[in-house]
């Protein structure tokens, strides 16, 4: 099964929720949502969004059917692009716009616990060995237990944005960050490179624009981030240096790969497969 949504904004048009068949593209389900604007949590055969109004909602993944509905916090009144949930297989965790995470029963929305947070939250959820991991406003980056108790907090350079990323690098694991810093018509885009499960910096660099790659996207041993001038540029996932720089037309929204190629897919509509000279 794909699944897909359309955000049309806030109010009575905001978008639906479609379902195809993997084989044959033909439409199984579509729900409609105020707004759909996340990607999804998967877990046990349902998927977990939220939308622009911080409604959050659960799907049959088989049959689009609601399973459950949850709205703590009042509808946003920016309308803004919700950051989307997490899930460690247990839980769906998610964040509202009013600074709160949330612990809930996937197979009823319940709350199991609540967390509020110290300043706004800036960056997607994710779960990395059991811990939920978010950063703020006030350039700090938490790690919360599966109780959802405090775990770590790690002060940074910069405010963190977009999502997170790690792999692996020789015999260890690399943990690699975004953060922008500077005001908002000049914002400067920084990586940085953490070891010890988020918990220590190892390396951090500065570029000239902020980095519009949805998280720094780790590959053969390099940190790659790509800007909305067409820019990407490749870091030593160990020590921070620029291994290669390269340009293709277009805003860098995203990257994935296989062992051999990377894909570079841009907000024109465009995916480039890639592969570095050197």
């Amino acid at each position: 099964m794909v699944v897909i949504a359309s955000d049309r904004g806030c109010g009575p048009d905001g978008g639906y929720v479609y379902a195809f068949d993997q084989k044959t593209g033909k439409l199984r389900w579509k729900f409609k949502a105020s707004g759909p604007s996340t990607g999804f949590a998967e877990i046990d055969g349902a998927i977990a969004f939220g939308t622009r109004e911080d409604e959050w909602l659960s799907l049959d993944l088989r049959t689009g059917k609601l399973n459950w509905k949850f709205r703590e916090a009042s509808p946003d009144p920016q309308c803004e692009v919700r950051s989307g949930p997490a899930t460690d297989g247990v839980k769906v965790y998610l964040a509202t716009h009013d600074a709160m995470i949330y612990a809930l029963d996937p197979k009823d929305g319940r709350v199991v616990w609540k967390h509020a947070s110290a300043s706004a939250i800036t960056t997607g959820l994710g779960v990395y060995k059991d811990v939920l991991y978010y950063g703020t406003a006030d350039n700090h980056f938490y790690g919360l237990d599966p109780d959802g108790k405090l775990h770590s907090d790690l002060a940074l350079p910069a405010t963190a944005e977009g999502n997170f990323g790690w792999g692996k690098v020789g015999e260890g694991e690399m943990d690699s960050l975004f953060a922008v810093h500077g005001e908002e018509k000049n914002r400067r885009g920084m990586v940085l490179g953490l070891r010890d499960e988020f918990e220590k910096i190892t390396w951090s660099t500065e570029a000239d624009r902020e980095w519009t790659s949805d998280q720094p996207h780790v590959w053969k041993g390099l940190v790659i981030a790509g800007n909305c001038k067409g820019e990407i540029v490749a870091y030593q996932a160990a020590t921070g240096k620029v291994q290669w720089r390269d340009q293709v037309k277009g805003c860098v929204r995203s990257f994935g790969h296989d062992p051999t190629t990377l894909y570079i897919g841009v907000q024109e509509g465009t995916v480039y497969a890639y592969r570095p000279a050197r």
